[in-house]
């Protein structure tokens, strides 16, 4: 048996699900699965053999970076910041902090983002985190159970110092499989909120994906948060295509102070599942964005692209428009009410 895979809801929690407007139970068939808000990509299609043989056969030789990226390896176990903070790990991991306060979204320490350690292997680095570097974690946010989202060594490692784990409904399946204790899961359906502290608010908002980590598709939800942390609204991107959710999700919460949103790892192959360059900055304005802070690149290599291009052509899109973006190194802390991190570390 292979635990990294995890496991997916039984058939009573699934029908259970059948209360959220976009899961759809097949009776005859006893099974069900969750759909996209889309009416023309309700379901991502999957990439044939042809196209991922040709994504990895022929992606272009800078699709890595040359050297090992620059870091800052900060201490997390007394990080202290008076306002809300980022810090970004590679990827799609990050911590957000307050105060004391420390909220892990989708930690992928190991150095691969596979069930195979063979297979999708980080770039090569200079740095590494570990369950070590932290005294204990206040939440661990999951925004879908894809692998380099939820990593199963990074959550075993990390499973007894973490108080409260926030996933999208269904994922909570796998986490129960692996030993996490039923009360410190919280699953959230897109719109539902839940209070972290007096201070502290996190919404689970609609996205536009999959999931999946065997043969069985789309079982769990996937999603995107928005993080009320005191007078300040951080949005988090998880992985998503361009729709008009982002648009909905602005409306509702007014703006949005720090979006951080997915920028890389595009293909035509996948154009619904992720999002190009032009269509995150348009989230942005959807969002009504006063800044971002672009993921989803630095670290594994999925897309038909070099490294940093999209990283590039956002900035210039940001400059263009006038609209801020912060680039921090990683493991570098940005704090809220500061200016944007703009020291080119990027461009080789």
């Amino acid at each position: 048996m292979n635990l990294a895979k995890g496991c997916n809801p039984s058939l009573q929690e699934m029908q259970a699900f059948t209360k959220a407007p976009n899961f759809k139970w097949e009776k005859t068939h006893k099974k069900g699965y969750f759909t996209n808000l889309n009416p023309k990509m309700p379901h991502i299609k999957r990439a044939s053999l042809w196209e991922v043989l040709r994504f990895y056969l022929f992606k272009p030789k800078n699709a890595k970076p040359k050297y090992p990226l620059p870091f800052i390896k900060t201490d997390f176990k007394s990080l202290y910041t008076k306002n809300p903070a980022v810090v970004w790990f590679g990827h799609s991991s990050l911590l957000i902090n307050d105060e004391y306060f420390k909220i892990l979204i989708d930690p992928v320490f190991s150095s691969y983002a596979s069930p195979k350690a063979w297979i999708n292997r980080a770039f090569e680095s200079n740095v590494s985190w570990s369950s070590d570097d932290f005294e204990s974690i206040d939440a661990l946010v999951i925004t879908h159970d894809h692998y380099d989202h939820l990593d199963y060594p990074t959550i075993m490692a990390l499973k007894d110092k973490v108080k409260h784990f926030i996933v999208p409904l269904g994922v909570g399946s796998h986490l129960r499989f692996w030993g996490v204790p039923f009360t410190q899961i919280t699953e959230l359906y897109w719109w539902q909120s839940l209070n972290l502290t007096p201070s502290i608010k996190i919404t689970s908002t609609p996205s536009q994906h999959s999931s999946g980590r065997g043969i069985q598709w789309d079982r769990t939800l996937w999603t995107s948060y928005v993080l009320d942390i005191k007078d300040k609204k951080i949005f988090l991107s998880g992985d998503g295509g361009y729709y008009t959710h982002f648009k909905q999700i602005g409306e509702r919460f007014g703006s949005i102070d720090l979006a951080i949103l997915e920028n890389g790892q595009y293909n035509l192959a996948w154009q619904y599942s992720h999002s190009f360059t032009p269509q995150v900055f348009q989230t942005a304005l959807d969002l009504k964005a006063k800044m971002i802070m672009p993921i989803h690149y630095g670290r594994f290599a999925a897309g038909s692209h070099a490294w940093n291009e999209p990283l590039k052509n956002l900035i210039s899109l940001c400059d263009t428009h006038c609209l801020p973006i912060s680039v921090p190194k990683i493991g570098e802390v940005y704090e809220l009410n500061t200016p944007p991190k703009r020291e080119i570390w990027w461009d080789f």
